[in-house]
């Protein structure tokens, strides 16, 4: 799967990052090593040696974000925006080179091998494979959690919105305070905002 040595920066750019992780080095004996075809099992270590590592983790999401396939330049910056929370705008070439040669020299070598990833180094392209199915069952449930807590979140603003909507109609209809000053075309605004808001906060979870 692998070819040449080139890429969008060349060998001598890239030479050697001082920070690059622990992780990232040890990898670097992956390089040179027979890729396995496409489709291959994959053993429970190399599962969690793979997914223990967030920029390899990273990899994986933006490639299943993106139709399966993508260029090296694209998925380093995205990862490397990330890891700085900020935009790809902002990101210095300092940062960007840092993330390219973490990719380049080890986790998309280490991917490749193993059959996760068809990684081109001649084109700088990257390609999920069916293997990939092998770990998206130990990805996708802490996906599935993150959604959960992001809806659990939500789910206090119908009852608020609701209550919010039946106080002040009461308070006007009852003739209590500035509320009893407002017409009746106005509670019934009133009512369709309520209602509209309800289930534009459903139609988000």
């Amino acid at each position: 799967m692998s070819a040449g040595n080139s890429g969008s920066l060349s060998g001598d750019q890239l030479g050697s990052d001082p920070e690059t992780s622990t992780d990232d080095v040890s990898n670097l004996e992956e390089i040179g090593k027979e890729s396995r075809s496409n489709g291959s099992t994959l053993e429970k270590g190399e599962i969690f040696d793979l997914l223990k590592n967030s920029r390899r983790r990273s990899i994986i999401q933006y490639l299943r974000a993106h139709d399966g396939y993508a260029e090296l330049n694209e998925v380093a910056e995205h990862i490397a925006a990330d890891e700085n929370d900020i935009t790809v705008r902002e990101l210095s070439s300092d940062q960007r080179k840092r993330v390219y040669i973490g990719l380049y020299q080890c986790h998309l070598p280490k991917m490749d091998n193993i059959g996760v990833v068809e990684y081109d180094k001649n084109r700088g392209t990257i390609e999920l494979q069916d293997s990939v199915s092998q770990l998206l069952v130990y990805m996708d449930p802490i996906d599935e959690n993150e959604n959960d807590e992001t809806g659990s979140e939500r789910t206090w603003l119908v009852p608020a919105i609701a209550t919010s909507v039946v106080a002040v109609v009461g308070l006007g209809t009852l003739g209590i305070g500035a509320p009893s000053a407002v017409p009746a075309v106005g509670w019934t605004l009133l009512c369709v905002i309520g209602i509209a808001a309800i289930l534009g906060v459903q139609y988000l979870d």
